[in-house]
């Protein structure tokens, strides 16, 4: 029995995995693997240690919707970092990026305040000269962005900072989004390049390898490997794993299902009015629907509103109604 358990853990775990993510970017036991990637990523070389911080935040009232991070640290220096996995593609997956950011920058204002407080003990009135410490938020994301019609189909790193449109003047280096697109990835073993194609790789590949190909020669691979190779799992994290890559099948095969109901649905309704625009809009109207059913699936095998929303695109608000609708 032990023999056979054995066998069924050979080879890697999937880092594009919820759980394996977030223990390779989001544990102790792994900080070095996340601060040669930040480093190497961003390209600054500068962090030598970074603190977990917390990875919800509540809005300022009770009704204010609130953000849930993959992983958030902050370095020694003060610079804050939010790394994001996103497998379902969002139509607003932009803004969410930038409202997810805004949270550590008005939380400067509260650390601020209480670091005041910490040196000035007899209360003084509280002074703070915005001096703000910079934001990077970095996101894996397992689709196509939508990029202006020069962008190179094969580029699939991109880099954003606030410059002035006329002459590309940096207003500052404190607020950048990185994204990387696994969908626009397809190199192969003998085609990469660079420490950022080594990484695109492994978040493609890692669950199909049978052993640790030589290129991959940097010290923190040696850690990297050790902890994805399943036979090295505890049962409790092989569990841990499993779960969540169940709820990949799920959403995936949820979606295949979905798709060829949705886009039936689509076309006939296109057809039925008989006109481009009609097509177009059912189709449209077809792709909701998808989304709606793969929703409505999902709630059906308790997985949480937050995780459906993070895995449709719908927002938790759409989410919630399905699940009013279903108790009503």
């Amino acid at each position: 029995m032990e023999l056979d358990v054995m066998k069924e853990r050979r080879g890697y775990a999937s880092l594009t995995n919820d759980y394996m993510f977030k223990r390779i970017f989001g544990s102790e036991e792994c900080k070095d693997i996340l601060i040669a990637f930040l480093n190497r990523i961003v390209g600054n070389g500068e962090i030598e240690d970074v603190t977990f911080q917390n990875t919800e935040h509540l809005g300022p009232t009770a009704d204010d919707r609130r953000a849930v991070f993959d992983i958030a640290v902050r370095t020694r220096s003060g610079e804050e970092y939010i790394i994001e996995m996103q497998l379902a593609q969002q139509e607003y997956f932009r803004d969410r990026a930038l409202f997810y950011a805004s949270y550590p920058i008005l939380n400067q204002a509260a650390l601020a305040k209480e670091n005041f407080r910490k040196e000035h003990s007899d209360a003084g009135v509280f002074r703070w000269n915005f001096c703000l410490k910079p934001v990077r938020f970095i996101a894996v994301v397992n689709f196509q962005m939508t990029h202006c019609p020069e962008w190179d189909e094969h580029r699939y790193f991109s880099s954003y900072k606030l410059k002035e449109e006329g002459t590309g003047e940096l207003l500052h280096d404190k607020l950048q989004f990185i994204f990387l697109e696994l969908a626009r990835f397809d190199k192969r073993e003998g085609e990469l390049e660079n420490y950022c194609d080594k990484w695109m790789y492994l978040f493609k590949n890692m669950s199909t390898l049978k052993g640790r190909p030589n290129v991959f020669d940097e010290k923190e691979f040696d850690r990297l490997f050790e902890i994805a190779e399943l036979c090295n799992f505890t049962p409790d994290e092989y569990y841990d794993y499993q779960k969540s890559q169940k709820m990949i099948y799920d959403y995936e095969n949820t979606i295949d299902f979905a798709k060829k109901q949705g886009e039936a649905k689509g076309l006939a309704e296109g057809l039925e009015k008989g006109r481009v625009e009609g097509r177009e809009e059912g189709m449209a109207e077809g792709r909701m629907e998808e989304r709606i059913e793969i929703a409505r699936n999902m709630l059906k095998a308790a997985i949480s509103v937050e995780q459906i929303s993070l895995l449709t695109g719908l927002s938790e608000e759409q989410v919630q109604s399905l699940v009013d609708e279903a108790n009503v």
